[in-house]
């Protein structure tokens, strides 16, 4: 029967006869077909990743259905929390939707089938806060409103049972309604409350909503709920929050392994445990309440946040309209499942706090498993990889020839990355050469159009990959076909992982990167046992003459046209074929990092944030290629110099064509301070005072863009001035840095510190006066102790800067004394103290230091003390001339202004 439909080829009929002949490579022109259909795969991936469900409607669901989330009901909640304004900490419309949010609460709740409990927390307190830098955080009258839904464990008065906290937070950062940081979750929370207590049947554990009212205010109502009765028996805590809008929220964070297996029991699970090392490294500038659960609370769990769509973070753009159908669905469709299923463990007061890896594949499905079994499972990955090294050997071979051609074949892997590399660096540098010279605004041109990444970074990566590796072919075994090059291509990609990863697996603290070089390992090994047999064993006929079978049953492809299918054309289909999972899995990964790296680059404050955007990009091209490494020698040598070539051209011209960063919904961030900076001596005497605009540099172009605006606008003029031009000098602020405490400019918080250098100064008239003065009320010396008591009244948000002369040995907050970071060689401490719940009169701030102080100086000052006050969210204060300048600039402009007051002393 085999006879009756033998085709004839060319390929050898005897193991020893694989030299190349014509016929065995694909026309070069084809490599276009196969980078167009991994492009498409990337377009796919990310049509299945950004697949929602259909929002149900809350008539569609029963009375007595309680698991059931209506998408519908969560929206109306959702408009109830938001408002029409911004709502930050200390502002009256805070104070306002927090009692809504509380009436809102014990409407959902009216008619529950179980108990209850509401709460509106006031408390106050600081700590010692670990970002970079660290400072101490003080706060007055933070408000949670918390939610208890009883459980078996049971709520009595002083006491809790064991619980289950969720946690989300209703405040937002100023000129931001903040629907989606964090609205979104907290409607769903309200939602998924008034299901819940519908149940008539208590779950296990008792389940916390929290509702927490200064996130955004550096973490400081969630450190304020650890005071609660209630937060005494916490099992584990679900945090909510978004970096982002849309999609589908993702597991970043994980300390508690146990409720991985729940969370992988809800719709389509999300989560990467390379986000967790990106975001606890430092690479990612940001933090959550997740922190304060962890190194206060001794609580684990999960953080859980939006990160598709980056750009409308923080912005005016962050708003309800914006939400697309579905993304509110999935979000409460996902906490429904792993609230309910968690309440409904009894054993789930048992905390693992070992380390775990976890990823998801395209969010159909979770895998799990802790540090220890990581090492286990990537050490018999690694072994599997070097097995089929192995294979590949005994298949063709196992003689010092096939193992010297091998090694040639790894060493011409290795250049191609790195002239892959090369290239993306060449081009990089020349964007960056013309934004300084000829050309303006060439960086960040992928915060409009998310995938200018592909030919900017990726498709120049591999076109010169390509070109190298055909340039390199031939030095080893020039003998062979193309389908045995392209096997031993793939072989020494496989021996080059494989060794990395065992020698990887000696790092536990790379366990969460570690993952993804075990997925390729895995995956391309289990590929290539069958290629290499198929190629090798089988010559491929067997699958020609089904293939033919099939197509002749149907009566789709006649014998003369298969005929023409040469067998490298087959080799290459089954090779494609094969590579679809893993170029899934990895294309999934890219499309989650990619565009969230991008978006944090634009508010970067670097100079040169296309240095660390072709870095990542090249990074992921090159992890991406590992999966398809040596597929591209199936193709004919035949002028593919010139098709690469011709390629690489268009890419280069594409490179450096100027393409506007911001549009739409892309806005340019700015922080403007409308401030007032007064230096007083010993005596409280003023002997310095400016006043004018702070424009903080946020990206490459902040302040030019800012600059160019002023100029052209009617309210500043380089030669004469009018009763129009209020703005008497424009400087550029560098060399104060250098000799003043934070460039002696306004200073909100220690983060933002680093964007004070080469920002714009405008002089004009001050901000409006509001209340504020810090007094030394006592000071004395025992000894060579000395004790100083200071009082200080201003706005609702306010930092304090202590610049000692002495060594300071106690304070009023925490009870080690640590300093913030170093300033001309000395110490430097910074306190943040904000007041989080509106009152028509804020309560002072009262503080003791002590310093050791010789006693032969104890007559001279101890201290430069920075009093900055903040009225963060104020426009209604605005002043006529400055609201004139906010309203002239571009539309583009996405400007947060702060009314601020710096007074220097020295005590």
């Amino acid at each position: 029967m085999t006879s009756r439909f033998k085709i004839e080829c060319d390929l050898p009929t005897t193991r020893d006869d694989h030299e190349e002949k014509p016929s065995h490579s694909v026309p070069s022109f084809c490599i276009l077909f196969l980078l167009g259909f991994y492009m498409l795969l990337g377009f796919i991936t990310g049509v299945i990743q950004n697949d929602m469900p259909s929002a149900i409607h809350e008539k569609d669901i029963p009375k007595d259905d309680w698991k059931t989330f209506s998408e519908e009901t969560a929206v109306k909640y959702l408009y109830r929390i938001l408002g029409d304004q911004a709502r930050v900490s200390g502002t009256v419309y805070h104070f306002v939707k927090t009692r809504d949010l509380k009436w809102l609460l014990e409407e959902v709740t009216a008619n529950s089938n179980l108990p209850v409990h509401i709460d509106w927390q006031y408390v106050s307190g600081n700590y010692w806060l670990e970002f970079d830098p660290p400072y101490v955080n003080s706060y007055d009258n933070v408000s949670n409103i918390i939610a208890v839904l009883e459980g078996e464990s049971g709520v009595k008065e002083g006491s809790i049972g064991t619980s289950i906290l969720v946690n989300c937070h209703y405040d937002s950062v100023p000129f931001a309604i903040g629907a989606s940081d964090n609205g979104i979750f907290c409607s769903a929370m309200v939602e998924i409350l008034g299901k819940l207590s519908r149940r008539k049947e208590k779950f296990k554990q008792n389940i916390i909503f929290l509702f927490n009212g200064a996130e955004e205010n550096v973490l400081m109502g969630s450190h304020g709920f650890l005071k609660h009765p209630w937060a005494s028996n916490i099992s584990a805590v679900i945090n909510l929050d978004s970096a982002g809008m849309n999609g589908r929220p993702s597991v970043f964070q994980v300390t508690n392994p146990n409720i991985l297996n729940p969370y992988s029991k809800t719709p389509r699970p999300t989560a990467q445990a390379v986000g967790q090392f990106l975001f606890q490294s430092g690479i990612i500038p940001s933090d959550t309440d997740f922190r304060i659960w962890r190194d206060f609370g001794n609580i684990t769990g999960l953080d859980i946040a939006f990160t598709e769509s980056g750009h409308v973070y923080h912005t005016r753009y962050d708003r309800p309209q914006l939400i697309q159908a579905g993304v509110i669905q999935h979000a409460g469709d996902m906490l429904m499942t792993l609230v309910g299923g968690l309440a409904d463990q009894a054993h789930a007061h048992e905390q693992d706090r070992s380390s775990s890896v976890y990823y998801d594949y395209l969010s159909l499905f979770l895998v799990s498993y802790s540090e220890r079994v990581s090492q286990i499972i990537d050490g018999v990955v690694g072994a599997l990889g070097l097995l089929s090294v192995v294979y590949y050997m005994w298949l063709f071979g196992l003689r010092w020839s096939v193992f010297r051609d091998l090694l040639c074949s790894l060493a011409g892997r290795l250049i191609c990355i790195v002239a892959g590399v090369l290239t993306v660096v060449l081009l990089t540098l020349a964007t960056i050469l013309l934004d300084m010279g000829v050309a303006r605004y060439m960086q960040l041109r992928y915060l409009s159009y998310k995938w200018l990444v592909v030919p900017l970074y990726w498709l120049p990566y591999f076109t010169c990959y390509i070109l190298v590796s055909f340039l390199y072919d031939g030095r080893c075994n020039n003998k062979v076909n193309r389908s045995i090059k392209s096997l031993q291509a793939m072989a020494a990609t496989r021996l080059l992982l494989s060794v990395l990863l065992l020698v990887l697996v000696a790092l536990p603290s790379l366990s969460k990167v570690r993952y993804v070089i075990t997925v390729i390992v895995l995956m391309t090994s289990a590929s290539s046992f069958i290629t290499m047999t198929m190629v090798r064993r089988f010559r491929l006929t067997d699958i020609y003459e089904m293939t033919w079978l099939c197509c002749l049953a149907y009566r789709r492809l006649s014998r003369v046209a298969l005929q023409r299918v040469d067998l490298s054309v087959q080799h290459l289909l089954l090779q494609v074929f094969l590579s679809v999972p893993l170029s899934l899995f990895l294309l999934s990964l890219s499309l989650r990092l990619s565009p969230f790296l991008s978006s944090i680059l634009g508010r970067s404050g670097t100079n040169y944030p296309d240095v660390m955007m072709a870095g990542v990009s090249a990074a992921l091209a090159i992890v991406f290629g590992f999966g398809v490494s040596g597929i591209e020698l199936l193709f004919s040598k035949s002028y593919m110099s010139r098709v690469l070539c011709s390629l690489l051209c268009v890419w280069v011209v594409l490179s450096l064509v100027p393409i506007s960063q911001y549009g739409g919904e892309v806005t340019q961030r700015h922080y403007w301070f409308h401030t007032k900076i007064t230096t007083y001596n010993s005596s409280l005497a003023p002997v310095d005072v400016n006043s004018g605009v702070v424009v903080m540099k946020l990206d490459p172009y902040t302040v030019q863009s800012a600059l160019t605006a002023i100029r052209e606008g009617p309210f500043y003029s380089d030669s004469e001035q009018t009763n129009e031009t209020f703005i008497k000098g424009i400087k550029i602020i560098d060399e104060e840095c250098n000799d003043l405490v934070n460039c002696n400019l306004p200073s909100i918080r220690p983060r933002f510190d680093k964007f004070m250098r080469n920002s714009l100064f405008l002089t004009m008239e001050p901000p409006r006066e509001f209340n504020r003065s810090l007094s030394l009320v006592n000071k004395y010396c025992d000894g060579t102790e000395c004790h100083m008591s200071f009082i200080m009244h201003g706005a609702a948000h306010n930092a304090i800067t202590l610049y000692p002369y002495f060594s300071i040995t106690a304070w009023s907050w925490s009870p080690e004394v640590k300093p913030t970071t170093t300033f001309k060689n000395k110490p430097l401490y910074v306190i943040y103290h904000a007041s989080n719940t509106y009152v028509e009169y804020f309560a002072p701030l009262e503080f003791n230091i002590t310093m050791e102080v010789p006693a032969a100086r104890q007559r001279e000052s101890f201290v430069e003390i920075s009093h900055h006050s903040h009225r963060i969210y104020n426009p209604q204060d605005f002043t006529e001339n400055y609201i004139k300048l906010l309203s002239s600039m571009p539309e583009h402009f996405n400007t947060a202004s702060f009314l601020s007051f710096r007074d220097n002393y020295v005590f």
